[in-house]
């Protein structure tokens, strides 16, 4: 056997973020991206069509409580987790935990089963902050309580239960938070909408909901005024939840800042929610360390529907790569049918490459939500006497008492390590000093540790040329009573000043709500560095639209603290649609013509600042919304995003349906803009397999667009359409082997035939200049584990081409990785003798590849290959796998191969003596499952057991 190149002890460590199944023997198996699920747990939908009932004489109710009883008769024991009873026409089931050994395919041959999930787990999104520690949020100011006029009890805590005063709608207007200017929400609170009378349900780990900024109690009469805590602090995904009735939380900072966003209410720090005025709730899905899981998740949505919410934000999610391929995409598409907006952040997993789209965000009806980086940075403004005032970045101003001289750890215009080492014993006292420091060369905690061991107080550090933002700075245990960040030019320009006159710089700190206008230089207004690519692998449009996410402040358990991520995106665009749901709430807008307003109405995102050309549409969606463009827009699109689809599977011409529901005759013409083009595999998948983690973006591709009509007059209230034809560009083979991405926009200037007046739309579009069907599958490479994929291994040891026999005791391994998503992948003991044809070699790993066998005769039909037994067969569709950072790290598939296996409850242990294969087969993407010709396959070396 030849020898594994990586040490187990790395492989165990880089594998150290998938869940485990149990087997009968106690071994365990992580299995990939999709399959973070809880052990031993799943989610039965029961047949509960009209039809099934009638013929069973049953109700729905009946039929769910049989089918469970059922599966208990079948000698399954279990635990009802959550039932789900409430909308028996659309999804009918319970989620249940049961014992080792019990797999999908157990519980799928159940009477009245109708589908089975594993329960996934749910991440929230991880802050993709910079290297740095210490990341503990400042304080909110004292002042902020008093003027809140919140009741403080004799212990100093903020009474939970007593109704607040609210700020009235003028506290809103003329505001310049950054943000809301960025999207033009800032002249809907002008205008008095608020967002009154729509209900908004945040799905999070809790909140602080006694942070005077939201209101300071919980409960009716309080701004936070509904909710429910659906897990507990200790809930990690795995163990039991324990609910509640509320959703206080404070050992983790997500939830509060989020539900900021959407709602902090007007303060002297000039930090405002979208949607101040709507009534706003808290469910709590995630225990402290952020897990949730598919049932709780579903829980919440059925209880969001009960009490009537409008709008769900959900800043958490799964990898799943298919629409409708886990039951919360299921339940947000009926939750949609009902009038319920359910708006999902997309992801910071930019680093994944394309085709990686999560749950619940991919959806038909739901909206996904990207990320851009803001045009304005939250500052406040130092001011240096007899100088123009720097602004620093902070959640709330120093507000310091007393003046400050200006000193610099080091002149030099571009310093190494600049602080990254004791300051020097001629540094002078810097008790009353401002010391500024330059990043770069070690994490800012030993910058701030360095000058507070010198004796510094308050510093700012200042950012390197071309370099992002720099995320929050906090004290956290370095002796500084201040610390913030200033942009590249703001540094330079006091050096200028300290050179002129190194003592003669005084600066003070003053109070005061954010200053506005401070330019994010380097990418304001691009897309954020980690905001994930789409599509999906049925090439929808993900993500649906683009909102600022960088940089954000918002509450947060004690005071107010800046985050970034499509975590503050999501909500900011939630508040968004529940002012435009109240500004035109005779509409009964649904959700897929709400968010085809958005879509419509938005702004195009450049791929860089400055730039004319447009960001793809893999990243920016629709671009980045626009909301008082939304509430002017009156002409709908259908479809309001066109999808080209690959090159097998083309769509021409494409049909727009334009609605006019002006109150006049509206004149649209029509052209096109295009952006730029996005490779999947910067090598050619022929060669790199894996998609890149940094896909090569190039000049645009025309897409040849003619319009029949070019021109079309529509009368008030009626519809009409426009036949669009678009020629694919034309790529050559070595960039079809790249599989393209090409996209852009339709545009379309809708004129007044009475007033002249006008407003423009653009309608997204893009295609896939190569076939789906050939996009690899199976991993098989030597990125991810050192090897190549796939392999089977006993201990470091890799199977060659000859038989050996495997111990039970010391059970071989099966690994692989899936490089692309599939709608059915199964791995099978099947004899060695089997007449198979597999895609990939049995053994790619010995330095001196051995041949193949003979060719073996493949049978045609994949029902037709004879299996001993399944090792692992999921219902759902698996994405591919995590590589780079994913929500749960690196993943891929480990399965124990003892000899054992699980079917109708009934564990089978093979003889000894007889010799086997593993036969790995994973569906390509848009193939005929039923063909063997479909797979790509991977048959492993013979072998057999003993003891």
């Amino acid at each position: 056997m030849a020898r594994f190149l990586v040490a187990l002890g790395a492989l165990c460590a880089a594998a150290a973020g998938a869940s485990a199944f149990a087997h009968a023997d106690g071994a365990s198996s992580t299995l990939g991206a999709a399959a973070q699920v809880v052990p031993n747990s799943f989610i039965l939908e029961v047949d509960a069509s009209a039809a099934t009932l009638a013929k069973r004489g049953l109700t729905p109710f009946a039929a769910l409580s049989r089918t469970l009883a059922a599966v208990e008769h079948s000698g399954y024991s279990h635990t009802v987790r959550e039932r789900f009873e409430s909308i028996p026409d659309v999804f009918h089931g319970a989620s249940i935990q049961v014992a080792d050994g019990v797999s999908i395919e157990d519980l799928q041959k159940i009477e009245g089963v109708k589908r089975v999930w594993p329960i996934r787990k749910y991440q929230l999104p991880r802050d993709p902050v910079d290297s740095i520690s210490d990341y503990t949020f400042q304080p909110v100011a004292s002042s902020l309580v008093a003027r809140s006029k919140i009741t403080i009890s004799a212990s100093g805590q903020v009474s939970k239960k007593r109704a607040s005063t609210l700020p009235p709608a003028s506290a809103y207007r003329g505001s310049t938070f950054y943000p809301h200017v960025q999207t033009n929400i800032n002249l809907l609170h002008n205008a008095g909408y608020l967002g009154q009378g729509v209900k908004i349900a945040v799905f999070d780990g809790g909140l602080d909901y006694t942070n005077p900024i939201l209101g300071g109690c919980f409960g009716e009469g309080c701004h936070i005024s509904f909710g429910y805590d659906f897990v507990g602090d200790d809930y990690d995904g795995d163990n039991s939840p324990t609910p509640s009735d509320d959703p206080f939380a404070t050992c983790t900072t997500h939830g509060t800042h989020i539900t900021g966003i959407i709602g902090a209410l007007a303060n002297e720090y000039g930090v405002v929610g979208a949607a101040p005025m709507a009534t706003l709730g808290h469910y709590r899905v995630a225990g402290c360390n952020d897990f949730s899981a598919d049932d709780i998740i579903v829980a919440a949505m059925l209880r969001a529907l009960a009490e009537d919410v409008d709008v769900i934000n959900i800043s958490l999610g799964t990898p799943v790569g298919f629409l409708n391929n886990s039951v919360t995409q299921i339940v947000a598409e009926y939750l949609a049918s009902r009038g319920v907006h359910v708006v999902a952040s997309a992801g910071n997993d930019r680093t994944e490459g394309l085709f990686f789209s999560n749950a619940p965000a991919a959806g038909f009806s739901s909206t996904g939500v990207g990320a851009t980086d803001v045009v304005n940075l939250p500052a406040y403004n130092a001011l240096v006497a007899g100088r123009d005032p720097i602004p620093y970045t902070s959640p709330t101003p120093f507000a310091l008492p007393g003046q400050y001289t200006l000193y610099f750890t080091s002149t030099s215009q571009t310093p190494a390590n600049d602080a990254c080492t004791a300051l020097p014993s001629s540094t002078p006292d810097l008790t009353n000093r401002v010391v500024v420091v330059r990043r770069g060369g070690c994490d800012f905690t030993v910058k701030q540790k360095n000058v507070g061991a010198a004796g510094g107080r308050v510093v700012l550090i200042a950012n390197t040329q071309g370099s992002l933002t720099i995320p929050q700075l906090n004290v956290g245990t370095s002796g500084l009573t201040a610390v913030a960040s200033i942009r590249y030019e703001d540094g330079v320009k006091l050096l200028e000043y300290y050179n002129a006159s190194p003592n003669g710089q005084i600066l003070t700190f003053p109070s005061g709500p954010l200053v506005p206008n401070v330019r994010e230089t380097v990418s304001g207004g691009t897309i954020a560095y980690y905001s994930n690519f789409g599509p999906t692998n049925d090439l929808y449009l993900y993500p649906s639209l683009v909102a600022p996410g960088t940089d954000i402040v918002s509450t947060v358990p004690g005071g107010l603290g800046i985050m970034r991520g499509t975590s503050q995106s999501a909500p900011l665009l939630a508040g968004a649609y529940a002012l435009i749901l109240a500004a035109r709430r005779s509409e009964n807008l649904t959700p897929t013509q709400l968010r085809g307003i958005f879509q419509n109405s938005a702004k195009f995102v450049p791929n860089a600042v400055g730039s004319s050309a447009l960001e793809t549409v893999m990243l920016q969606g629709a671009g980045e919304i626009d909301v008082n463009r939304a509430f002017a827009a009156r002409t709908l699109f259908s479809p309001s995003a066109i999808q080209l689809n690959d090159t097998a599977n083309y769509r021409q011409p494409q049909i727009l349906t334009l609605e006019n529901r002006n109150p006049y005759a509206v004149t649209y013409t029509f052209s096109a803009s295009y952006a730029q083009n996005i490779v999947t595999y910067n090598d050619g998948a022929s060669n790199q397999i894996i998609p890149s983690t940094v896909p090569d973006e190039s000049n645009y591709k025309v897409v040849r667009t003619t319009f029949s009509p070019r021109e079309l007059t529509i009368p008030a209230g009626a519809t009409g359409t426009v036949s669009i034809r678009m020629v694919a560009p034309g790529f050559s083979p070595a960039d079809v082997d790249r599989f393209p991405l090409f996209s852009g926009f339709v545009n379309v200037r809708g004129q007044s035939v009475i007033n002249k007046r006008f407003q423009t739309f653009n309608v997204p579009y893009f295609g896939l200049g190569a076939r789906m069907v050939d996009m690899p599958v199976l991993d098989t490479t030597d990125v991810a584990l050192g090897p190549r994929l796939p392999f089977i291994a006993v201990g470091e040891d890799i199977l060659a081409e000859s038989a050996i026999v495997i111990a039970r005791n010391d059970p071989a391994v099966v690994y692989f990785r899936l490089a692309a998503g599939t709608r059915r992948l199964s791995v099978d003991y099947v004899s060695a003798s089997l007449d198979y044809d597999s895609t990939i070699p049995s053994v790619t790993n010995p330095t001196a590849r051995m041949s193949k066998l003979a060719k073996r005769a493949t049978p045609a039909l994949y029902a037709d290959v004879p299996t001993v037994g399944a090792l692992f067969r999921p219902d759902y569709f698996p994405p591919r796998d995590n590589l780079v950072r994913g929500p749960f790290g690196y993943s891929d598939y480990e399965l124990p191969l003892n000899g054992t296996f699980t079917e109708n409850g009934q564990t089978t242990t093979l003889p000894n003596g007889e010799s086997y294969r593993v036969l790995i087969r994973a569906l390509k993407i848009t193939a005929d499952p039923t063909l063997s010709s479909s797979y790509e396959s991977w048959l492993s070396p013979p072998f057999s057991f003993s003891g």
